[in-house]
């Protein structure tokens, strides 16, 4: 059975050379926790790395990070470098609804996250996930199926 990270967190980090960073932190909810990935692991998965800065007129705000132009997955932050962290339930609620709009905007998420993760929270979208019902496949069948077209 291979562990699959199936539930996620938002984070705010404050990472050497890069200053802070929001994005979203996968881990595997039946070995480990947000909090053993941020302070124990040696590295971790940042997905949607998005840059906050400060303008006087507008306040904080949320922009994507330039790497974001160069990958489509995640950044592997090595966590000697992170400075401190904030987890989602401390992040202000402007800052985490600025996040989930771009990540709307951009890779088209349907229906934002607006909560921690979910129960059965995993890379699979909803409607691809199997169904219930009988896990036996007619061999003969399949056969059949196969090379009749």
């Amino acid at each position: 059975m291979k562990l699959r990270q199936n539930a996620r967190e938002l984070v705010l980090i404050e990472l050497s050379g890069s200053g802070l960073l929001l994005g979203e932190i996968r881990y595997n909810k039946q070995t480990e926790t947000v909090l053993f990935t941020l302070e124990k692991s040696a590295f971790f998965d940042l997905y949607f790395p998005c840059t906050v800065s400060f303008d006087q007129n507008r306040g904080v705000t949320v922009h994507p990070h330039v790497v974001n132009a160069m990958t489509t997955s995640s950044i592997r932050v090595q966590r000697s470098r992170v400075s401190y962290f904030v987890l989602e339930t401390d992040i202000v609620p402007a800052l985490r609804s600025q996040y989930l709009g771009l990540i709307n905007q951009i890779i088209g998420r349907a229906g934002g996250r607006t909560g921690g993760p979910s129960p059965g929270d995993d890379d699979t979208p909803p409607d691809d996930r199997p169904k219930g019902g009988s896990r036996l496949l007619d061999l003969k069948k399949l056969r059949n199926k196969k090379s009749g077209s």
